[in-house]
């Protein structure tokens, strides 16, 4: 009887498995694997949610040593990536939790450069103001939600589990955003050529 092959995505759970054990077990290169292997995944994600790339890094690693420490004390995890994510986010809703008031005080006194102005042109700022006009329509949870999904590739069931919410109601998000983005980008783009 034949047996097709484990696909792409089996084989890197099983990967990730045995790199867990082993990590668990406490080989340090196995920690070092998961980490190269997730890192880049896990900032794009991280920088997603914070939008500071040194408070991403800085929670990242963060997990990681938190993961080597705890090591005696976890158990299995069906996902590892999954795990990862959401150790991720706890971490830097933490930090945002711990943060928010100095965070208030930068953005107060942030002022652009002139290079920085002279940089922009017209065009890319009027995409970027059409763009931000389309993503303020959504909501955080769908915001996420794209984000999840088309950025990091995660599966609605996943999505849901991470979320904490029904896979229905993640499906319903989803749709949801994708027609308000679909609308919101169309009447933009019309007002645009008719200006």
């Amino acid at each position: 009887m034949y047996t097709p092959p484990p696909s792409h995505h089996e084989q890197r759970h099983d990967d990730d498995a045995a790199l867990w054990q082993a990590f668990r077990a406490g080989q340090q290169e196995a920690l070092g694997a998961l980490f190269d292997r997730y890192a880049q995944q896990l900032f794009a994600y991280g920088h997603h949610l914070a939008h500071d790339a040194e408070v991403v890094k800085d929670a990242i690693q963060t997990v990681f040593v938190h993961l080597w420490i705890r090591r005696d004390h976890l158990g299995d995890v069906t996902t590892v990536k999954f795990y990862l994510y959401r150790s991720l986010k706890n971490e830097l809703l933490r930090v945002a939790g711990t943060a928010r008031a100095a965070k208030e005080r930068v953005v107060e006194n942030y002022e652009p450069s002139i290079e920085q102005t002279l940089v922009d042109t017209e065009e890319e700022h009027q995409r970027a103001v059409r763009l931000r006009l389309s993503l303020a329509q959504l909501s955080g949870r769908e915001k996420e939600i794209i984000n999840l999904k088309y950025f990091s590739n995660f599966k609605i069931r996943e999505i849901a589990t991470m979320l904490q919410l029904s896979e229905q109601t993640v499906a319903n998000l989803l749709s949801r955003a994708l027609k308000k983005l679909r609308q919101s980008l169309l009447v933009s783009v019309l007002l645009w050529l008719l200006g």
